[in-house]
């Protein structure tokens, strides 16, 4: 799953939202970075 946000706090939202809400919880396929003043990260 790819998620895309403005802001790192955004990010952090999105994650909680499906439940991610503990770093250890999330199984990033690639960290985030920035990329066109987005915020996209990758995970399972």
């Amino acid at each position: 799953m790819t998620i895309e946000a403005e802001t790192l706090t955004q990010l952090t939202e999105a994650l909680a939202k499906r439940g991610l809400t503990r770093l250890v919880q999330v199984r990033f396929t690639r960290t985030p970075y920035r990329c066109n003043h987005k915020w996209t990260c990758e995970v399972r």
